[in-house]
């Protein structure tokens, strides 16, 4: 595999992100693609209403999932088939970081999606500053592996060509994932989970209007900033795929929270 270009290194820290997300490894492959964007979309990362934006749909992603799904696995019950109670927190830490941080993925891939289709987009959010939080240093400190294989089957049944950074991640603990995903993977044929799974994605796209800051980043403004067609081409590719596959993640995250024992929001209180 190649180095990653710097951008994504600055992209990463923007997140609050101990790995570089998968999705954007794809856009980098688009030759000039995020170094043109994102200085145009950073500064509206970087407010305090973007998170406050992620982390409604983080609450959005759990209400979905507690609508549809019971889980039958509890902490006590990952404890008797052979998890440790050492191995459980740190799983909980790495599947914190993926709740906190794949919502903010969507945000800025959905505004992506949807600068490519229109004049500008964004524009109408408050630009008031997030600070670092105690929270994000924590992240940032949680060692998270993305590189690992997954099983062919778990591959088919999510229908992805590349492991998803979230299964990747728990695969650091196969006892763990054999047995979340032998109750998880009746949820991903589930039409009703599937649905809500797209409601996400849907809701991310209309949210772009709320970005702090325009977005000018159609094809013939790419074009201006000196990207040939075809790396347009490999950017509009890598967030048509990128997209619903991270508001799917989502869903999973969430579940994977449930099996954990973990119902907490982040911003709506139930």
């Amino acid at each position: 595999m190649s180095a990653l270009p710097p951008i994504t290194e600055r992209i990463r820290e923007d997140l609050r992100s101990p790995f570089v997300p998968q999705a954007i490894r794809k856009l980098a492959e688009a030759d000039g693609y995020l170094e043109v964007v994102w200085p145009l979309v950073a500064s509206s990362v970087q407010t305090a209403g973007f998170l406050g934006s992620a982390r409604y749909m983080a609450d959005m992603a759990l209400a979905s999932v507690e609508e549809v799904y019971e889980p039958v696995l509890t902490r006590d019950s990952l404890l008797e088939a052979g998890v440790t109670a050492t191995d459980l927190d740190r799983i909980t830490e790495v599947v914190d970081v993926f709740h906190y941080v794949q919502p903010q993925l969507l945000l800025v891939l959905a505004a992506l999606a949807e600068a490519m289709e229109r004049e500008q987009v964004g524009g109408y959010g408050k630009a008031d500053p997030r600070e670092l939080i105690e929270r994000e240093q924590r992240h940032l400190a949680t060692p998270v592996q993305t590189a690992a294989s997954l099983p062919p089957d778990i591959l088919e049944a999510l229908n992805l060509a590349e492991p998803p950074d979230l299964y990747s991640a728990v695969a650091a603990w196969p006892g763990y994932l054999q047995v979340v995903w032998e109750e998880l993977q009746h949820l991903v044929a589930y039409p009703e989970f599937r649905r809500r799974g797209r409601g996400l994605y849907f809701y991310a796209r209309a949210g772009a209007r709320f970005l702090a800051e325009p977005l000018r980043a159609n094809p013939e403004a790419l074009r201006e900033a000196g990207l040939t067609d075809e790396a347009i081409e490999v950017a509009q590719q890598a967030l048509a795929a990128a997209l619903p596959a991270t508001a799917m993640m989502m869903m999973h995250a969430e579940a994977m929270r449930l099996t954990l024992g973990i119902h907490d929001r982040e911003v709506v209180q139930v």
